[in-house]
């Protein structure tokens, strides 16, 4: 039977660290996890979920403390996950069923990495070679966002890629902890540059850290030096969330003329994203171009649904981008399709009151006044305070 192990590297992950061991234990013949210096319950909790702890002085090298896992592990295959990930059983059974196959070396997953509540994305997808065979020659290279492809792909070995998702819970961390790791980040992407100034994948991360810590117009200058670095090398997806980056940082800024042609940039790299037309769309609403608009969010419905015959590397919040399609359409004049992109919202959304009052509204124009009347009491239910709602009512209602 084919031995799988599963490799960690750590540091104070005593939050996270159980949830991941558990989410694992089941499906992996070994877990490795190498520490480089807790001093919090860390190592205690390895342990006691059975994981094999090693130690390791950190040396400013993730590349190197990778690898030192890499020596311990004895399985045929290796998963390389970290503290803050998942994997659930659906994931889980497929990756015991892909290791089970002769012709491959080598297997690319997608990290879904969750968003808060209220955010236009509910979760954001990239694809990472995470599974591969254990060879002495198979080994990560970079200081920082290290990489294990480059190895892989000079030994000839054919690389995988499937639909496997594995859960990255960032979002739960504390500010305090991503403002030290952005701010750590960015000390080592500036000792890498030192060493190699035409690297535009550096030059990527460096404008992603300098986003994370606030600082936009070094960000912008970061992602330019990106593009103009390119060599052909760099995967066409880190291209696309390159432009994607600039446009919103450029929108942030005020200079929409430029986010709008690095929204427009995107789909020539990225197609599968379906953010760019979400942007499009919110710049011709603000110019009252509404069937321009109801274009851009139609396309990137069918992006996020899969329709475009690729897997959407965003997982849309489709109740609020419904919602802005009706308005659109109600915009428009066009209120009976408008009704049902309001209904669709309703019936994917929470129990909120605004499709309610969208929807009331929407009927009002047309003058169906029972069915307004209707859906702004339904708006008041979920919302005492509406005081849209409560308008509309007293216009379905003029005598009472």
């Amino acid at each position: 039977m084919t031995q799988l192990s599963a490799c960690l590297i750590v540091k104070n992950e005593a939050l996270f660290l159980s949830h991941c061991i558990e989410s694992i234990r089941s499906f992996v013949d070994e877990i490795i996890v190498v520490d480089t210096g807790s001093d919090d319950d860390t190592v205690e909790i390895a342990c006691r979920h059975g994981a094999q702890v090693y130690h390791f002085a950190w040396i400013d090298d993730f590349s190197t403390a990778r690898n030192e896992s890499l020596c311990h592990a004895k399985g045929d295959w290796i998963l390389y996950i970290d503290a803050d990930e998942t994997v659930d059983a659906i994931n889980a059974a497929k990756i015991r069923q892909v290791t089970t196959r002769k012709d491959i070396t080598a297997v690319t997953v997608r990290q879904c990495i969750p968003q808060q509540s209220g955010n236009i994305a509910n979760a954001f997808y990239s694809e990472y070679c995470r599974l591969f065979r254990r060879h002495p020659a198979i080994r990560f290279e970079g200081k920082i966002h290290e990489q294990i492809l480059p190895s892989i792909e000079r030994l000839g070995g054919k690389v995988l890629c499937t639909d496997i998702v594995i859960h990255h819970w960032a979002y739960a961390a504390s500010e305090e902890k991503k403002q030290r790791r952005a701010e750590r980040n960015l000390r080592y992407l500036l000792t890498e540059l030192d060493r190699n100034q035409d690297d535009p994948f550096l030059y990527f991360n460096l404008g992603m850290t300098y986003r994370e810590l606030g600082r936009r117009y070094a960000a912008i200058h970061s992602f330019h030096y990106a593009l103009n670095k390119d060599d052909g090398c760099i995967k066409r997806e880190l291209l696309g969330q390159t432009h994607l980056n600039l446009a919103k940082l450029y929108l942030e800024s005020g200079d929409k003329t430029s986010a709008a042609h690095h929204a427009q940039m995107v789909a020539t790299f990225d197609p599968a994203n379906p953010l760019p037309d979400y942007m499009l769309a919110t710049l011709a609403i603000e110019k009252g171009r509404y069937k321009k608009a109801i274009f851009h969010l139609e396309k990137a419905l069918r992006i996020a649904k899969g329709e475009t015959g690729v897997f959407s590397n965003v997982e849309l919040n489709l109740a609020q981008i419904y919602l802005e399609l009706g308005s659109c359409r109600c915009a428009a004049g066009d209120f009976v399709n408008a009704e049902h992109d309001f209904v669709r919202s309703m019936n994917l959304g929470p129990a909120v009151a605004l499709p309610c009052l969208l929807l009331g509204n929407c009927r009002f124009l047309r003058g169906d006044l029972a069915g307004a009347s209707e859906m702004f009491k339904r708006a008041l239910s979920l919302n005492p305070l509406l005081e849209g709602a409560r308008h509309g009512l007293s216009l379905c209602h003029p005598h009472e």
